[in-house]
Formats: C-alpha cells, sequence, structure tokens
C-alpha cells in the first residue's frame, strides 16, 4: 500500500476489526501475541550472536588456553580429541602423539542448544572454546549468505583446522548425555561438518580382563561371554542323563554357540515383554510351531500376555474385545475394532499392543537342532531331578555338576570361565592411564571409532530425534523412553 490515505484507512479498519476479535477470542489472542514475542525474541538473539560473531569474540584472541594443540599444520593430517573431563583430559595429553592429535578437555554438561537461544549457547565457556579451537564459526555455510537464508554466522569449512573431530566420553550415564549434547551442538550449528563426515565417536573397551600373566581389552559383552565360553568349555564334558550319551568337544562347543544364540532371542522376546518360558509352550502341539504375535495388554494396574499363530488368530481376538485399543507397534497406528461398543463402567478403554515376533522362525530352527542333539525344549525350564551333568577335569579329581534345564548349561560353562580370571568395567576415561588410553583409544592401529553419517535419506529422521529427545516438548521423549527402556544395553546408574 503505497498510497498513505488508503493505508492509514486499511489499518484503522483491520485494528479495530482485529482488537473486537481478540475481545472475543482471548485464547487466540494469546497464542498470536506468544507466536509474535517468541520470532521477536529470535530475531534478537540471531542479532546478539552475529554480532558476538562478528567482534570476534570467538574467533579471535587465539586459541583456547586448555587446548593441547598438535604440531601438524595440514589439517587433512590431524585430528581433535574432545573430551570429557579434565582427568581423562589429562591423560589424553600425556598418551597423545603430539605431532597430529590435539586435546580439548570440556568440563561439566554443555548447554543443551535444543532448547537454549543461540546468543545463550555462546555465552557458555566450553561452545566458545569448540568453535575457537574447531576454526569453521557457526551456522549456515558462508555461501548461502545473502541469498534470503537467515544466518546466524556464516560456516567456512575451509577453515576447518582439523581432519577429524573426535568424542571421546565415559561410559556412564553421564558420558552418553554428555555425549548427546554434543552432536546436539554440531548437528545443529555444524551441519556441514556432520555432512562431511568429519565427526566420529571413540569406542573405547569396555572392559580389562587378566588372567596368569595375561591382559585383554574387551569391547563389549558379546565379546566378554565369547571369553567366558571358551575358557569355560576347555576342559569340561557334557553327558546327557537320559541314554548316559557323553557330547564330544566338538558337539559341546557346537552347543554352547547355538545356546548363546537362544539366549540372545530370549532376551529379545523378554523385552516385548513376554516371559520365555511361556512363549515355548504356547508352541503347535500338532506343529511344533511358535507364535508370531504378541499382545501385550493392560487393564487399570493390570498387564497380561497373548500368544497367537496367525493374524487370523488376532483379528479373532480383538473381535472378542472390542473395548481394546490395540495399538499395532510394526504399522505404528491404532488397529479399530469391526464395530464400535461403549467403554467399561470404569470409564476407560483397555490398552493393548500388538508386537510381531520376528524372532520366531530363528528359534523354531535353534530349537529344532538342539532337539537332534539330544537338547530337547520340554528340558528348558528346570526339571525336578538333573537331567544333564557337567564333568569338569579328569580322573580323580573330576568334579561332576548336576544341571536340572537347558539354559544351565550356558550358565555353568560361564561360570568355570570366570575362575581365575580379573574382570574390570571401565566406567570413565580416567580409570585408564595415559598408555592404556592411548593403546585402546587413540592408536590409529588399535581404535575403533564410529563415524556420524548424515545424509539425504536419514536427515529427516536425525532432525525429528534431535527434536523429541532434546526439545521443550517433555512428551514425545517419554513415550519414546517407555517405548524403548527395555532396549538399553550397559546401563550405568
Amino acid at each position: 500500500l503505497v498510497n498513505t490515505e488508503i493505508d492509514g484507512v486499511v489499518n484503522s479498519v483491520v485494528y479495530d476489526g482485529l482488537m473486537t476479535y481478540f475481545d472475543q477470542n482471548p485464547p487466540v489472542a494469546k497464542k498470536i501475541f506468544d507466536k509474535v514475542l517468541t520470532a521477536a525474541r529470535a530475531r534478537e538473539a540471531a542479532r546478539k550472536a552475529r554480532e558476538t560473531i562478528r567482534k570476534g569474540a570467538l574467533t579471535g584472541g587465539g586459541l583456547p588456553g586448555k587446548l593441547a594443540d598438535c604440531s601438524e599444520r595440514d589439517p587433512e593430517l590431524t585430528e581433535l580429541y574432545i573430551v570429557e573431563g579434565d582427568s581423562a583430559g589429562g591423560s589424553a595429553k600425556q598418551g597423545r602423539d603430539r605431532r597430529y592429535q590435539a586435546i580439548l578437555p570440556i568440563r561439566g554438561k554443555l548447554i543443551n542448544v535444543e532448547k537454549a537461544r543461540l546468543d545463550q549457547a555462546l555465552k557458555n565457556t566450553e561452545i566458545q572454546s569448540m568453535i575457537t579451537a574447531i576454526g569453521t564459526g557457526i551456522g549456515r555455510p558462508k555461501e548461502d549468505a545473502g541469498n534470503g537464508k537467515e544466518n546466524e554466522g556464516t560456516f567456512d569449512i575451509s577453515k576447518l583446522r582439523y581432519g577429524r573431530i573426535i568424542i571421546m566420553t565415559d561410559a556412564d550415564v553421564d558420558g552418553s548425555h554428555i555425549r548427546v549434547l554434543l552432536l546436539t551442538f554440531f548437528y545443529r550449528q555444524m551441519t556441514e561438518l556432520v555432512r562431511a563426515g568429519k565427526i566420529y565417536i571413540a569406542q573405547p573397551p569396555l572392559y580389562q580382563i587378566k588372567r596368569k600373566k595375561r591382559e585383554e581389552y574387551v569391547d563389549d559383552d558379546v565379546q566378554l561371554n565369547k571369553i567366558l565360553i571358551s575358557l569355560g568349555a576347555e576342559d569340561v564334558r557334557l553327558k546327557n542323563l537320559a541314554d548316559a550319551k557323553e557330547l564330544t568337544t566338538a558337539q559341546l562347543k557346537d552347543i554352547l554357540e547355538q545356546l548363546e544364540k537362544l539366549a540372545k532371542l530370549s532376551e529379545s522376546v523378554r523385552r516385548h515383554g513376554g516371559d520365555f518360558e511361556d512363549f515355548l509352550n504356547h508352541r503347535d502341539k500338532k506343529t511344533d510351531k511358535l507364535p508370531t504375535y504378541l499382545v501385550k495388554m493392560r487393564d487399570g494396574n493390570e498387564e497380561s500376555v497373548h500368544y497367537f499363530h496367525d493374524e487370523r488368530s488376532v483379528r479373532r481376538f480383538h473381535e472378542d474385545n472390542l473395548d481394546l485399543n490395540l495399538f499395532d507397534v510394526e504399522m505404528g497406528q491404532e488397529l479399530l475394532p469391526l464395530v464400535s461398543t461403549p467403554a467399561k463402567t470404569n470409564g476407560n478403554r483397555r490398552r493393548g499392543k500388538l508386537i510381531e515376533l520376528h524372532e520366531a522362525t530363528t528359534i523354531h530352527k535353534l530349537i529344532s537342532e538342539l532337539a537332534r542333539k539330544g537338547l530337547k525344549v520340554d528340558h528348558y525350564a528346570a526339571a525336578d531331578a538333573p537331567i544333564f551333568e557337567l564333568i569338569e577335569g579328569e580322573g580323580e579329581k573330576a568334579t561332576s555338576h548336576p544341571l536340572f534345564s537347558i539354559p544351565e548349561i550356558l550358565e555353568k560353562i560361564m561360570e568355570i570361565g570366570r575362575r581365575g580370571v580379573q574382570i574390570k568395567r571401565f566406567k570413565g576415561l580416567g580409570e585408564m592411564n595415559a598408555k592404556e588410553l592411548f593403546n585402546t583409544t587413540m592408536d590409529p592401529e588399535k581404535r575403533k571409532l564410529l563415524k556420524v553419517d548424515l545424509n539425504d535419506d536419514n536427515a529427516v529422521e536425525a532432525d525429528q530425534m534431535f527434536s523429541k529427545l532434546m526439545g521443550d516438548i517433555v512428551e514425545p521423549r517419554r513415550q519414546y523412553i517407555e517405548d524403548n527402556a527395555l532396549n538399553v544395553r550397559n546401563l550405568d546408574v
């Protein structure tokens, strides 16, 4: 509206109309006001952030004092370790290869950039240290400047000082939280750095085991179990008491491998909410096939689990329980009953989750193979009398261990394997000395790194995950935790 007279008339009419509407609809007025206020705060935060960068607060004045830089000046040959804690940072500084490895210790937990305004994040000392050490700046790429996009600084990857940025945190809850906070920062403020494949996560060993004079570092529980099973099976024999038949060492090792797989799959069934013995008991009496569907129901404070062999059985069950809100986990949607029915007298409908048990086929194959070797599925549950005998040693020194169920075979073997073995679980990087830290986590010849990958295929999912886990809205985060709580491994609280 370039005509000032018309402009004034239009403004007056719009103003009167809006005031009347807002007087009649206060909740709507409040929402609009809040949105305008939030947008204004965001613009002001972006302005302050640009001002901070323009004044050189993050790029001038030299490198952070606690950064132990490397001597190599070619970025492609260097790497920066962002290390949790001064203790681990000190060990890393002592153990590193000074030619190409730089160390930046960070103290405490970083500010959550998903919730905090950018100007608040830039006041955080640890954030400032990282931005200065990395050297690229933050925000959108430099080439986007002037394209009408909102720029909170100009990111320039050509100024990157290190070819690899490696996050190295403790193997506990706090370490995991700090790692996620760092990843959130890199994803939101240095996205192109992540897309370029420059961000890595160090994978320090979880255990150290000592046996006699031998010392070994173990990455995870899976590797630890394999070692213990191998040690436990060195000098033992298994006898099936039903026919007094004794298995050879090769047969025993084969059975132990299958039992280990079965133990993992049984954990998967338990995570879905089922009891493994109950699951086995629901196999088809004619075909021996196992259930392929599980429905976990909640009625008030009571929970129940039901097993089904096909979709038709599930549908029939749903038709018989029309007051049940059944959520299909696989499809991610609620299954609607064929007809509606009033809620129960207490005003609540029962809730249930339908879960497809993809493990059923593999479990069926395993128990069939074990049955051919004399380990029947009926022996999975503990019996009143011994079913197997595990003989440890030879001759007069031999020791006999009666076993009442199939799972006890694996448990006893691992118990024997633990004898004479010292197992140390690393909770913090500071528990390692400089030499240990370099040999296990920093030596390019021995270490394991997890590369953070971001591309067009997973960008949307990554954005949703950061918003869900680190954002302001609590309900999606609570739901995610409830749905995945039983999948947690190596939880340290």
